[in-house]
């Protein structure tokens, strides 16, 4: 895959020293007990890595204190799930796309070693583990029949063999996995939950983009809009599969460090939100969310909401096959969002939501769709609307 350092010498596949022992450190704390002269330490060390002067050990200094920042307003969402690494990543890269793939690839290929590696040795058994194992096995299986051309998937187009000889890739995807992931409990089990929320961004950031990019060639390139309509399906049902790897977190392991995350919530993704708006149309029965939640004021904004959705732009075609690709792409998100309210049912039966939401309540509130308003179809001069989404 071409990335947008291609002439950039390669980089080394370690992490300064200073960095690998600080995101060695990390990852081994249960991050919810560290002392609040560690955490303002860690916040000085952020401040002065942004003072700094631009040396690779600084940039990545930056990115595994960011969270631990006193000066910044970052929600706790953000603070938690360290997706500006994930935002690092993909603003280095051309093709957001297959970016987005090899991310998934090296997050869920790290996970499964991670789960063999300690199978039996946590609340988790070894029965457990290992259809665990088999579950992430199947995100990876789903990742290589992702479409990337026409008749050229992941698998037969060689994409992850290909990334293995671009040192700037290698390392790039090496710092995202160890500058993210950090637990905030001692236990093992959130490391699934916490890849699979990353897993799922990266899969609302797919869908979001492909649909925009559909979008512009409705009644312009059809070639365009069927193959962007497939790799739309594709990663709705990427949501799907990695929702049924994290079904084995049991209630009872989610419980063990729910409490751990604090008021970090997914109902604060900006991510999930602006997906649901390019695809959908503005949703004004959320709009108390988005006043709740500073960071998403951007999607109040009145270019936002008058822009055409993909469901309206296809609706309005000429051509009834752009309809049928629209209603096939849209069946996998709504049997995500069903999943995703039958999550909170299972996990959250009589329980206050993460982010302070009503939990199985709110998801079920929002799994229809119909009759969300959007309006002229417009220019996408809004980076918002493009670029992963963090703050």
């Amino acid at each position: 895959m071409s990335t947008a350092r291609a002439v950039t010498p390669p980089r080394s596949r370690e992490l300064p020293a200073a960095c690998a022992e600080l995101a060695a450190r990390l990852h081994a704390t249960p991050l919810a007990e560290l002392p609040e002269h560690e955490v303002l330490r860690l916040s000085g060390r952020y401040d002065a890595a942004v003072a700094g002067p631009d040396t690779d050990e600084n940039e990545i200094l930056r990115l595994l204190t960011r969270p631990f920042s006193r000066r910044l307003d970052i929600p706790e969402y953000y603070r938690y799930t360290g997706l500006h690494v994930a935002g690092w990543y993909f603003a280095r890269r051309e093709d957001p796309y297959q970016a987005g793939l090899l991310l998934v690839h090296a997050l869920v290929t790290d996970l499964i070693g991670l789960e063999e590696r300690e199978a039996g040795l946590h609340e988790t058994t070894v029965e457990e583990g290992a259809e665990r194992v088999l579950r992430l096995e199947a995100v990876l299986a789903h990742l290589g029949r992702s479409p990337i051309g026409p008749d050229r998937t992941m698998a037969s187009a060689g994409l992850v063999r290909l990334a293995g000889h671009d040192g700037v890739l290698i390392h790039d995807l090496m710092v995202v996995n160890r500058c993210s992931g950090f637990r905030r409990s001692d236990k093992h089990d959130e490391h699934i939950f916490m890849r699979a929320v990353q897993a799922c961004e990266i899969g609302f950031f797919l869908v979001r983009w492909t649909a925009r990019r559909a979008t512009e060639a409705i009644d312009h390139d059809r070639a365009e809009y069927v193959l962007r309509m497939s790799q739309l399906t594709w990663a709705a049902e990427l949501l799907n599969v990695v929702f049924h790897a994290l079904r084995t977190l049991t209630p009872e392991l989610f419980k063990g460090f729910r409490d751990a995350t604090g008021s970090a919530s997914a109902v604060q993704s900006l991510n999930y939100h602006l997906m649901e708006l390019v695809v959908y149309g503005y949703d004004e029965r959320k709009i108390e969310i988005y006043k709740g939640f500073a960071h998403l004021a951007p999607v109040n904004d009145p270019v936002l909401r008058e822009f055409t959705s993909l469901r309206d732009a296809a609706a309005g075609a000429r051509d009834a096959d752009v309809r049928e690709a629209f209603a096939a792409s849209e069946a996998p998100l709504h049997v995500w969002r069903g999943r995703h309210y039958g999550f909170g049912r299972r996990y959250l039966p009589d329980m206050t939501g993460s982010g302070g939401t009503e939990g199985a309540g709110y998801l079920k509130r929002f799994v229809g769709k119909a009759g969300l308003p959007s309006g002229e179809r417009i220019d996408d001069a809004e980076r918002l609307l493009t670029r992963f989404a963090y703050c």
